[in-house]
C-alpha cells in the first residue's frame, strides 16, 4: 500500500537462471518461467534491493501474485536484512 502513496518504489532485481545446477542461496528465490510474466527461469536477487523513482519506470513488466512465491521472497528479504 505504501508504494501507492510515495513517489518511489522498492524493487528486487532478477537475473536469468543460466544453469540448472546453480545453487540458490537463502537470499535468492527461484522464479520459474511464467511467474509474474517472465519468459525464462529467473532468480530474484533479494540482496540487491533497489529504491527507484516511479518517474523512471516506463513499462510495467509484471508482478508476483502467487502467495507461495511471495512468501519465499519475504523470507529471503528477512534473511538478507537479518530480521
Amino acid at each position: 500500500m505504501i508504494n501507492q502513496v510515495l513517489p518511489v518504489v522498492n524493487v528486487v532485481p532478477l537475473t536469468s537462471l543460466k544453469s540448472p545446477e546453480r545453487k540458490i542461496y537463502a537470499n535468492e528465490v527461484l522464479l520459474p518461467a511464467g511467474t509474474g510474466g517472465i519468459s525464462v527461469d529467473s532468480i530474484a536477487l533479494c540482496y540487491q534491493i533497489r529504491t527507484l523513482d516511479k518517474s523512471r519506470l516506463i513499462v510495467r513488466l509484471g508482478q508476483v501474485t502467487e502467495r507461495k512465491i511471495q512468501a519465499q521472497v519475504l523470507a529471503a528479504l528477512r534473511f538478507q536484512l537479518d530480521m
